[in-house]
């Protein structure tokens, strides 16, 4: 490999009776491991952000309450997780695995974190199983250490980026584009520098040809020097939460096009893997690990 794969064990933590299975990241790069598509040694653990790297994307109070473990009952709802010291530094470490993602991107052209995607979380606070917004973090880092200029998040989700969409609101430099399902979670929805919300049921032909209309103008109109791409499996037809009803090879080929359009321009991509909530864990596994190895194989290429 040309690259490290970003994981760290402390991103699976248990949460009793939630349909958020935090295991599955590791059970994904379980399954890299055994096709040999990546060795023990290809694997980095990232480092712990700082205060200070939280705070690009977060306001001083929340991560204040993040850090010393003060969320309220309010917060936790609202965040619809029980933030406990494992979970809070599960969210933490998988802020520095995007960042280190990132970093790797800019060498290598890809940077994969076998987890991340937290689309949800706001500056201010915590939303849909999402308590800090690794995204945000890792391009404001990028972009305070004048690594890069411009940003492209492609958010293909089930659900809309609406945490992401907010901290970007006013950036100029930062295009976000969210393609997802309309009537679905988030109620209210924030406003992306490009929102294209699709019907429950859409299905492979509907999904990909509406992919293929967006993606190219929306590279056009960003110009980026970096790609975040939100890799959500949620689309697919056997996801809990989501209703797209993509095949698992409607989600392979999404992936490839995201990727295809981003090696062809030689803009340097991330990859965090995001939702995913498959009645069988095991799915959830197997499509995050596919959308890694489109990654890889297309890297090659």
């Amino acid at each position: 490999m040309p690259f490290k794969m970003v994981f760290s064990k402390k991103y699976t933590v248990k949460l009793r009776a939630h349909v958020f299975r935090a295991d599955k990241f590791a059970a994904a790069l379980k399954l890299l491991l055994k096709s040999n598509i990546i060795k023990p040694e290809d694997i980095a653990e990232p480092p712990r952000p700082s205060r200070r790297d939280l705070e690009l994307a977060h306001t001083r109070r929340w991560t204040d309450k993040l850090l010393k473990s003060r969320l309220t009952a309010e917060d936790e709802a609202l965040a619809e997780i029980k933030a406990s010291k494992e979970v809070v530094e599960a969210h933490i470490m998988n802020v520095g695995g995007t960042v280190l993602a990132a970093r790797l991107a800019l060498e290598t052209g890809l940077g994969i974190n076998c987890g991340g995607g937290a689309h949800h979380a706001f500056a201010d606070h915590g939303e849909g199983f999402c308590l800090l917004n690794d995204i945000a973090v890792a391009v404001r880092k990028m972009q305070k250490e004048k690594k890069i200029k411009k940003a492209l998040i492609i958010d293909l989700d089930a659900h809309q980026g609406n945490g992401t969409a907010a901290i970007f609101k006013k950036d100029k430099r930062v295009f976000t584009f969210s393609m997802h399902q309309e009537a679905l979670y988030p109620e209210v929805k924030e406003k992306s520098s490009l929102d294209v919300e699709l019907r429950r049921g859409t299905g492979d032909r509907r999904y990909l040809k509406a992919l293929k209309e967006h993606l190219p103008g929306v590279f056009k109109r960003s110009a980026p020097d970096l790609v975040v791409y939100n890799a959500g499996v949620d689309v697919y037809r056997g996801d809990r939460l989501g209703g797209l009803k993509l095949t698992a090879a409607g989600v392979r080929k999404r992936d490839e096009m995201v990727f295809a359009e981003c090696f062809k321009r030689n803009i340097p991509a991330v990859l965090v893997l995001s939702g995913g909530y498959a009645a069988g864990s095991g799915d959830t596994a197997r499509l995050h690990a596919n959308t890694m190895k489109a990654a890889i194989r297309l890297l090659g290429k």
